[in-house]
């Protein structure tokens, strides 16, 4: 999928996650709600990523998004910028956790699983 990085709530990167808000067109085909790995792609390169898509249960979110987190890549600014989203692989679905605590250990075992599957596939 592909659309333009929009500024989100932000918790990511409050949670050391910083992630690429994609904007979705109406009709744009989007996979079902959970944790991909996936490819994410922006000014000519193809970085490794964790992508959540879904509303956000842990914040009680309503809006369903698209959120791109370039795996060990650190002061990206890609607001504004037109990219594209590739995924590989479900991870696991959507859920919400009993703490932040909880949670944040989920966020860093999903990205070593997302980075071992990108690492093991061929890069588009």
């Amino acid at each position: 999928m592909e659309g333009v990085v929009v500024r989100g709530a932000q918790r990511g990167r409050d949670l050391g996650f910083p992630t690429a808000n994609v904007e979705t067109l109406p009709h744009t085909a989007i996979p079902a709600d959970g944790v991909y790995a996936g490819w994410l792609h922006a000014q000519g390169e193809a970085m490794p990523a964790a992508i959540s898509v879904g509303t956000n249960p842990q914040f009680d979110g309503t809006e369903r998004t698209v959120e791109a987190y370039a795996i060990d890549r650190v002061g990206l600014d890609l607001y504004g910028l037109h990219v594209a989203v590739d995924f590989l692989s479900f991870v696991r679905g959507q859920a919400k956790f009993d703490t932040l605590e909880a949670l944040l250990e989920q966020m860093a075992e999903d990205v070593k699983r997302c980075k071992e599957l990108v690492a093991a596939a061929e890069k588009p």
